[in-house]
């Protein structure tokens, strides 16, 4: 009838058929596929009157002739029918005219009219209601995404029409899998191929919108938002927030602190304590560390971790000592040392040693020569 359309599918389908009779007097069906990026037919089947043929050379029966030309394989029938196929991309079928308005499939009715439209219902119909979604028909309405598709591919240029229909078809199979469907994959490379920006995560049409991370693991836990398209990780797998690397197994999560973030197994040290991240969490050991107290001025003293306050005494105080064992002790003796009650002098400190029922002192005085200088006057 004059229609030209582009079909992308690799599917088995009918070029050409008696239709509308109780008997077939023809039935001609087609499958391509794409080898090295091109695509090629790789096999006819005919059906003339009861004879199944396909293009094997010679063959001659029942007045069907199969040649080779220079070029082409050709299949003569009794039925005015000419079939004519380059072996490769190119396959030919011309009709008698007493076949007007008898035909079916790909070629059309033989009508004379062209009826586009008319097949891209049909192929609509074809891609939503095929194999792939036999478990959606009965839970989504299919009139309303077959308009669409008509839609889609005949507002879409030439060169996009074989996938301006990819978005209809997949909201068809997610609103499918939300009302508790389980339509099979129906992309392939050469048809709605969807790919993904990391080699490491899989496209899916209804996917948990609230993705466990690295930073987040339990997200999807707590999601209650309904399912999108997009690229997701796969079962078992968090994707990396932290440091963008796609979809990694949890134990190679990095962890963060203080805004710098560390690699599994890696450690930083602070307060007392080591840790090591593991499995996207720290893991912390306490550590023996120095610390210092201090009494400066007579009165202003720094404690172990780091407070501050002012003490003015006049006696002697015990500054440090151990809350176990008693092993050592550190007196430090405050006297007033001015006019004022708030001007003490720290006038000598002893430290106290005990071990094994052995107890040593050590006691040092200290003399002021003037309010900023002190010395170390005597040890006993």
């Amino acid at each position: 009838d004059g229609d030209i359309f582009q079909l992308p599918s690799t599917c088995n389908y009918i070029i050409c058929a008696m239709c509308g009779s109780s008997y077939e007097d023809f039935n001609i069906q087609l499958r391509r596929q794409v080898v090295n990026d091109q695509p090629i037919i790789t096999n006819i089947t005919m059906k003339l009157d009861s004879t199944v043929v396909e293009m094997n050379l010679p063959f001659s029966h029942s007045g069907i002739l199969i040649y080779k030309s220079s070029s082409y394989v050709k299949v003569t029938a009794k039925h005015g029918l000419v079939a004519m196929w380059n072996e490769d991309d190119s396959f030919t079928v011309e009709l008698d005219m007493m076949h007007l308005n008898k035909t079916c499939g790909l070629c059309g009715d033989s009508k004379g009219i062209q009826l586009h439209n008319e097949f891209i219902k049909d192929v609509c119909e074809q891609l939503l209601s095929g194999p792939s979604f036999s478990s959606c028909k009965d839970l989504v309405p299919l009139d309303s995404f077959i308009k669409a598709c008509e839609l889609d591919m005949c507002f879409c240029t030439n060169r996009t029409r074989s996938f301006c229909v990819c978005r209809t078809i997949s909201e068809y199979s997610r609103q499918c899998i939300q009302a508790g469907g389980k339509p099979d994959p129906w992309t392939t490379e050469q048809f709605c191929d969807k790919s993904c920006p990391f080699h490491n995560t899989v496209h899916e049409e209804c996917g948990n919108p609230c993705i466990n991370t690295c930073s987040n693991p339990d997200r999807s836990h707590i999601c209650e938002d309904q399912c999108i398209e997009g690229c997701f990780c796969p079962e078992g797998y968090l994707f990396d927030d932290l440091s963008d690397r796609g979809c990694i197994a949890q134990n190679q999560c990095p962890c963060i602190h203080n805004g710098k973030i560390y690699e599994p197994g890696q450690t930083y040290r602070s307060n007392c304590k080591e840790c090591t991240c593991v499995d996207n969490l720290w893991s912390c050991e306490d550590r023996d560390c120095p610390g210092t107290c201090s009494v400066e001025g007579g009165s202003h003293i720094t404690t172990y971790d780091g407070r501050t306050y002012s003490f003015h005494g006049d006696c002697a105080y015990v500054l440090s000592k151990q809350t176990s064992d008693n092993e050592f002790t550190v007196l430090g003796d405050l006297m007033k040392c001015g006019f004022t009650d708030t001007e003490t002098c720290l006038k000598a400190v002893t430290l106290s040693f005990s071990k094994r029922n052995t107890v040593s002192y050590c006691k040092f005085k200290i003399q002021f020569i003037s309010l900023q200088l002190i010395y170390l006057h005597s040890i006993f």
